[in-house]
């Protein structure tokens, strides 16, 4: 951690605030991560769609009803998190729909 001997206290205050802001948006982060691989390990060879409109990762249940999970994550971190994960996702053939469909390479 910084020292915040040479500054004023404000600056040292906001400094403090901000670095204990960033850890708490990573640690945020890293929970929705979890959240979403294990929704994903509950149902691997599921084909998923990531939903840029409703923050959501959804799969099609074993009674055809949609099963989501909405998280904090935007539509790139979790296009990535799913690519980790050994998903293949593409945009589908309807070019008005904005959602990605993933599926297990």
């Amino acid at each position: 951690m910084k020292s915040c001997s040479k500054v004023t206290q404000e600056d040292c205050i906001g400094w403090v605030k901000h670095s204990m802001s960033n850890t708490e948006n990573e640690t945020n982060t890293n929970t929705e991560f979890t959240r979403l691989e294990n929704f994903v390990k509950t149902a691997p060879g599921k084909e998923y769609r990531i939903d840029q409109k409703e923050q959501t990762l959804c799969r099609d249940g074993l009674s055809g009803q949609r099963e989501c999970v909405k998280l904090n994550l935007e539509y790139t971190q979790m296009f990535s998190e799913m690519q980790k994960l050994g998903f293949f996702c593409a945009l589908p053939m309807d070019p008005t729909e904005t959602y990605m469909e993933c599926w297990r390479v």
